[in-house]
């Protein structure tokens, strides 16, 4: 197999994040913006309080050494207070995108180096 083949199946780190599209959020039988991360995003625990969501963090390496946080935006505004989420349809969810620690340091600073999770909702996108 050439190294060009080998490549795209298996992606290169600069295009590490993952995009979850509406269709796969309604495949996965979600009910609210907080289903949706806990069926949909991979390598992401998600731990809840009571049944109330609690904390997203990352699962790996980084995890081990920072106390950080993956930080969660909801169309370019931080969601400080999960809790959020899930009062979000997740009908109204547009997509969902998965930032590595790299890429999301380099959009959301050097506080992300967990990652992030950017969510894009249908009545949050330009028009």
């Amino acid at each position: 197999m050439a190294a060009a083949d080998l490549a795209s199946q298996v992606g290169s780190p600069a295009s590490a994040s993952k995009l979850i599209a509406a269709d796969e959020i309604v495949a996965s039988g979600a009910r609210t913006a907080w289903d949706a991360l806990r069926r949909t995003v991979p390598n992401v625990q998600f731990r809840e309080s009571r049944g109330q969501p609690a904390r997203v963090s990352r699962r790996g390496r980084a995890s081990l050494y920072l106390d950080d946080q993956v930080r969660v935006v909801l169309d370019n505004v931080r969601i400080w207070d999960i809790r959020t989420l899930d009062a979000i349809p997740a009908s109204d969810i547009l997509t969902i995108e998965v930032l590595t620690g790299l890429d999301a340091t380099t959009y959301y600073g050097g506080t992300s180096t967990a990652g992030a999770i950017v969510i894009r909702t249908k009545q949050g996108t330009p028009r």
